[in-house]
């Protein structure tokens, strides 16, 4: 049976690249490095001449909503509350954001206690640790006389907005894993990036690069991302499941399997496909200010289109977005598709009616998407994009990379897996990466750990 009490402790879910943090188009910092958080209520705004009060009525109405990002995905989204704002004089928004640091640990703290905002931004691959709290999201399908979602994927949606049948978020964006590829670099060594099909093209394709200039490496990825996002797409094409079954808690691949995947990841750092594990660290969570990218001496850098930003690459006449590599009978591509972020509205929301107005100018009003654009990674709406596209506010190279993950995106992205099954995984891909041990003891080890772990996380 499905363990629906798991230790906040455990709350440090996979959170890569890919994964949450996304970037406003602007502003080259890393989420984690933004500002400190901030409470800002925003009910200053010029009110509109045809204003109206939200849900019909007089009753003023204060609503706080909390989310992280870049300055630029700050200043945006407080543009359009003030927006929102102006249109309805009954209703105060209160922003309350910052960067990513502590942010998950606040969540579930206020989360617990009752104090939570009224809508709340969160990463989809924490929803196991927030829901073991409790029914703390609202169902958003209640509320559909007010918020429209008919211009989202429904695939999407089934996907990550249900939990136990409820509709309890929605998707900030489309977040589609991108393999960022420096053509002209690898022309530079006769390489063709077609050419790249399985993990054994790609293997041989960093060995050529590095054989052609031992300054240049292939691949550009960090250790967090390694183990943490693109070991669980790996595991998928060799399985079609999902990390773990989050029914039985058991996990979804053998040893075998397992030994596969921590020896393609050997393979690399061996064959000089990587850079050593040591020299690429400073730029953890941060591949884009590694000296070798800037110097193009990278060829390829993997993560998610949301962290994909203005100024995080420079060769945008010789930029493209690669295949993602497969095992030979790969049963998924392994691609990332998923949500960068999800928003919702708390079950102790008192006006939830109202948030969810909110949600709906916030996803559906024109003005509001021209102001947000890409901040939260590439719009979720059909509506949206085709906005964005319109007016020329999205990269090429991110599009093609999203339409590609829209195609051929893996089904299981590993959402549901406990943070401490992610944990033990990242732990033993920094051994191989280090070369602290044999893989097949690396192996040994790791498989107890998980096993150990689920046995105790079931009861």
């Amino acid at each position: 049976m499905r363990k629906r009490i798991l230790a906040l402790g455990l709350a440090v879910m996979m959170i890569v690249l890919m994964a949450g943090c996304s970037k406003g188009k602007d502003n080259a910092q890393t989420d984690s490095e933004s500002s400190k958080p901030e409470t800002t209520a925003v009910s200053e705004s010029p009110k509109d001449t045809e204003a109206e009060t939200a849900g019909g009525s007089q009753e003023k109405v204060t609503l706080r909503f909390m989310w992280w990002g870049s300055d630029v995905r700050h200043e945006a989204t407080i543009a359009v509350i003030q927006q929102y704002e102006a249109l309805h004089p009954n209703v105060t928004i209160e922003a309350e954001y910052g960067g990513y640091d502590g942010y998950f640990e606040k969540l579930t703290t206020q989360l617990s206690g009752g104090t939570a905002a009224d809508i709340i931004q969160y990463n989809a691959n924490s929803i196991t640790d927030l829901m073991a709290i409790g029914d703390v999201f609202a169902d958003l399908s209640e509320y559909a006389d007010v918020l429209d979602t008919s211009g989202f994927d429904e695939g999407f949606l089934k996907n990550f907005s249900y939990y136990d049948g409820r509709m309890i978020a929605l998707p900030s964006g489309v977040n589609g894993g991108i393999w960022l590829a420096n053509t002209a670099l690898l022309g530079e060594a006769g390489i063709n990036m077609e050419d790249i099909k399985t993990w054994d093209d790609f293997i041989e394709a960093g060995k050529k690069l590095h054989e052609y200039n031992s300054s240049y490496y292939l691949f550009n990825i960090d250790i967090d991302t390694l183990g943490k996002e693109l070991l669980g797409s790996m595991m998928a094409q060799l399985t079609g499941e999902d990390l773990f079954n989050r029914e039985s808690y058991e996990m979804n691949f053998t040893r075998e399997d397992l030994l596969k995947v921590f020896t393609l990841i050997s393979d690399m750092y061996q064959n000089n496909v990587l850079e050593p594990a040591a020299d690429s660290a400073p730029y953890a969570l941060k591949i884009n200010t590694n000296p070798k990218w800037i110097n193009h001496e990278l060829a390829l850098a993997y993560g998610a289109t949301s962290n994909v930003y203005t100024g995080y690459y420079d060769f945008q006449d010789t930029a493209a977005a690669m295949d993602m590599p497969e095992f030979e009978g790969a049963k998924e591509s392994g691609i990332l598709y998923m949500p960068p972020q999800m928003i919702a509205i708390a079950s102790t929301c008192e006006h939830p009616e109202v948030a969810a107005d909110f949600l709906n100018y916030f996803y559906n009003n024109e003005e509001a998407v021209k102001t947000l654009k890409d901040c939260r990674s590439i719009q979720p709406t059909e509506k949206g994009r085709q906005i964005c596209e319109e007016n020329g506010y999205l990269d090429p190279v991110l599009v093609s990379a999203v339409e590609k993950a829209m195609e051929t995106g893996t089904n299981h992205q590993n959402i549901y897996t406990p943070a401490e099954i992610v944990a033990i995984l990242q732990d033993a891909t920094e051994k191989i990466a280090y070369g602290q041990g044999d893989i097949e003891s690396i192996t040994d080890e790791t498989m107890k750990l998980l096993e150990d772990t689920l046995a105790r996380l079931k009861k």
